[in-house]
């Protein structure tokens, strides 16, 4: 049966600008659209120097740091009538008050995005939340702000049952606003691995290690062209491909000088024959081709409290390998042999884990099954329904 149309605001830092979320949001929209015949409504959350387009959608842009426009924001989405607005969130996406604080042993000034509760509070229309980070033992400031969307919101929609954990204890929130839908994947074409790598100019011979997203320092890179000597002198063939622009927030203070600096680690380590730059912002099309190309994805990610990867999620919903550092989102994915955990900062486990699969074919396709199978499981089709069972749940 057809679902009723809905018109849906959308509170999100929307494509095109260079941001996972904003990739996420154009996703889950437009799988939304497939499904239901849908009305939406943009208000872009933007830096201030930020100055994009968004095809007309847009009916009011937040600028981080000016509490006004997240004031005027409400007005002009009050005035559209909404049946529900979708607020995505994540606690640097918007502006207000940051605090000093001790967390997991670091010191640390993080921002609290507290200007998001003038806007949400001033909107007429039922709340749905998306937490693209939940915090584990969070911060007084952090906990109230994450307190406050939660009284809002009608629904808070996690992405693993860890996180709906973590809400529950940690912030004391209901289990009865709280909906568990993971992250959604493109559906891979079916298309020989071959013919994919000759389209993309790869070599048919090598086996890939695949890392991609904004580059930076987080991504863990260093670590693993670490590895590479120790994996090379048992595989030569092997070759590391990082797909990926520099993270734009780095391109504005140091330019490509963390890029440079890898390529020259992976010169002093003499494995620089083995290391390959595509230094792009793919569409998501072509992203796909590349994880459908390589042999094992590598997220070897430096935040333990990481509780959501869209690079990952697209590794499963195309059946790669992948081989990760143990943080939130990883550990929940990649359980019931889905694909493998190494220590933060360690190279020889990366090299253990990669010669282990090479040897091991069987081990190999036994957990690449097991992925596909869990992949299948997050299409956006699938994942875009649910949402939208949510909303239909909430308006009547």
């Amino acid at each position: 049966m057809k679902l009723r149309k809905f018109r849906i605001g959308l509170i999100s830092s929307y494509v095109p600008k260079k941001c996972g979320i904003a990739t996420y949001s154009r996703d889950l929209i437009e799988a939304m659209r497939q499904i239901d015949d849908i009305d939406w409504r943009l208000i872009a959350a933007e830096d201030a120097g930020d100055d994009y387009s968004y095809q007309n959608k847009e009916i009011a842009i937040l600028k981080k740091d000016n509490l006004n426009s997240y004031i005027n924001a409400a007005e002009i989405m009050n005035d559209w009538q909404p049946d529900l607005v979708l607020l995505e969130h994540e606690y640097g996406l918007y502006g207000g008050n940051w605090v000093d604080i001790e967390y997991k042993g670091d010191k640390r000034h993080d921002p609290t995005g507290d200007y998001v509760l003038e806007l949400i509070n001033r909107i007429d229309a039922p709340i749905v939340t998306t937490l693209h980070t939940v915090l584990s033992d969070p911060d007084p400031a952090r906990r109230q702000v994450m307190r406050a969307i939660a009284n809002r919101s009608s629904k808070i929609v996690t992405m693993t049952d860890d996180s709906s954990k973590t809400l529950q204890h940690d912030y004391e929130i209901s289990t009865n606003i709280i909906e568990v839908i993971p992250h959604g994947v493109p559906r891979p074409k079916k298309c020989d691995k071959k013919t994919i790598r000759q389209k993309l100019g790869l070599d048919p011979n090598k086996f890939y290690l695949l890392t991609t997203g904004l580059i930076g320092p987080n991504k863990g890179i260093a670590i693993t062209i670490r590895a590479l000597p120790e994996i090379l002198k048992k595989h030569p063939n092997v070759s590391l491909l990082v797909v990926g622009q520099t993270h734009p927030g780095i391109l504005a203070t140091q330019g490509e000088a963390y890029r440079e600096s890898l390529t020259a680690l992976a010169d002093e380590l003499n494995v620089g024959h083995a290391l390959e730059f595509v230094n792009e912002y793919l569409p998501t099309e072509k992203l796909i081709d590349y994880f459908s190309s390589a042999d094992i994805y590598l997220t070897i990610h430096s935040d333990p409290e990481q509780v959501a990867s869209g690079t990952l999620a697209y590794a499963l919903g195309c059946g790669l390998v992948s081989i990760s550092t143990p943080y939130r989102y990883a550990k929940e994915v990649l359980a019931e042999g889905r694909g493998f955990l190494v220590d933060f900062n360690s190279p020889e486990g990366i090299a253990e884990t990669v010669d282990r699969l090479i040897n091991n074919p069987d081990l190999y396709n036994q957990t690449a099954n097991r992925a596909t199978d869990f992949g299948e499981l997050m299409s956006w089709d699938k994942v875009g329904g649910k949402y939208l069972n949510v909303f239909k749940e909430i308006i009547d």
